[in-house]
């Protein structure tokens, strides 16, 4: 039993102490690694974050105009080409008189600065990112969406009140495959 703990005792010190080890032979070896780069379609508000609060329609011209609401979105893509379609009809209701509802919803996106484009359930429309100024990164757009509705019909009294609706859009990448 002395013999054991002197052993351990040994053992225990020769480990706790620095040491110098010397490695011979192949002390290099070559690594090689691959990256690969995702395919992204990211979507956001243009800061690069979402409308956690929703987004609030107004009425700007008079009774028998449209409630609208504009926001800018940022679309980040690898392939600079996505499609875009509702996934649902937008239907903006009243809270507590659930049976009446905006009228002839519209949902648009265009590029910045371009004429917007309807958005449809089960049409994809197409839409293409500006070209990255450098090769290889993901190119960056931005966009205006566009939502509008008509109010219910009736007088102020009968229709007045709180509406909400659930804006729902798939967004898709498209890859441009090679002509051969």
């Amino acid at each position: 039993m002395k013999f054991l703990c002197v052993l351990v005792w040994i053992l225990v010190s020769t480990l706790a102490s620095a040491q110098n080890i010397v490695v011979v032979g192949k002390n290099t070896s070559k690594i090689t690694a691959r990256v690969v780069h995702t395919n992204n379609l990211i979507v956001t508000d243009d800061q690069g974050g979402w409308f956690d609060n929703g987004l609030k329609m107004m009425q700007l011209g008079g009774w028998t105009t449209p409630y609208e609401v504009q926001a800018r979105l940022k679309v980040v893509s690898t392939t600079g080409m996505f499609q875009v379609r509702l996934d649902s009809p937008l239907v903006i209701a009243h809270q507590s008189k659930p049976s009446l509802v905006f009228r002839n919803p519209a949902v648009k996106l265009g590029n910045e600065g371009e004429t917007p484009k309807l958005l449809a359930v089960g049409s994809n429309t197409q839409f293409r990112n500006p070209m990255p100024s450098t090769q290889g990164v993901d190119s960056v757009g931005y966009y205006e969406l566009d939502v509008a509705a008509y109010p219910p019909e009736g007088t102020l009294e009968e229709v007045g009140g709180t509406y909400s609706g659930v804006l729902s859009m798939i967004f898709e990448p498209v890859i441009d495959m090679p002509k051969s």
